[in-house]
């Protein structure tokens, strides 16, 4: 049985809220980069006549963005970032050449609040090229990139619970470290070394031969159980 590509809402008034995490001041500066983050003024390769910065999304899966768990790979794939019309729920099974992101930018009056993800238009950038992050995308928002990439690559639509079960582990593990790192930097530790320590501590067991943290942050039943050893690491009052 075929599927359509899916929307993230439905209705006469979508909530397009629920495919970000994050935007604007919202975003966390010491989160680890994932895949949907959404950097501007990130320099790509120039072409004639036009500036080398663009807006631009993270398009690899996020075990395919780190070396070592920790630092980004060498070169980064990323798609633009542009103006696009505000598409209604039921539009969404079309357009397959975009992503689209209405209220990218919510503070904005003007028709720029609207943008897309142009899959035609890739990039592989350098970590450093990287601008500022402008977003982060919710769990759902990065199962629905990964299905409109895969499918304008592929032409096969998989339906987008299909990618939570690869996707939502490590998203979880970015969210830990976030929280991790927010907590370490008041403490005086930097960003790079607050996420060794937390890269360390999830591949540890909570029990001697049992399955690492990690593997934990996998498993649905798990995850909080996780997220509180955390807090409790950290000790952060209230819990």
């Amino acid at each position: 049985m075929g599927h359509d590509l899916e929307a993230p809402c439905t209705g006469d008034a979508p909530d397009w809220d629920v495919l970000y995490r994050a935007r604007g001041l919202e975003v966390v500066e010491g989160r680890p980069v994932l895949t949907g983050d959404i950097f501007s003024q990130t320099t790509v390769s120039a072409e004639a006549g036009k500036t080398p910065q663009r807006i631009v999304v993270v398009l690899q899966h996020p075990c395919a963005l780190r070396s070592n768990g920790v630092d980004l790979v060498e070169r980064l794939l990323v798609a633009e970032v542009r103006y696009h019309k505000r598409l209604p729920p039921e539009e969404w099974r079309g357009f397959s050449k975009i992503m689209p992101l209405p209220d990218l930018y919510p503070e904005l009056s003007t028709r720029n609040r609207d943008q897309a993800v142009f899959f035609e238009k890739v990039h592989v950038v350098e970590p450093d090229a990287l601008g500022r992050r402008d977003a982060c995308l919710s769990p759902l928002g990065v199962n629905l990139i990964l299905q409109r990439w895969v499918h304008h690559n592929s032409r096969v639509v998989v339906p987008s619970f299909d990618f939570d079960e690869v996707t939502h582990g490590p998203y979880e593990e970015c969210d830990v470290t976030e929280d991790w790192a927010e907590t370490r930097f008041l403490e005086g530790v930097p960003g790079r070394a607050s996420w060794e320590e937390c890269h360390a501590w999830l591949r540890q067991s909570d029990t001697v031969g049992g399955i690492s943290r990690q593997e934990m942050l996998a498993d649905p039943q798990r995850r909080s159980s996780v997220r509180l050893s955390a807090r409790k690491h950290l000790r952060i009052p209230g819990n």
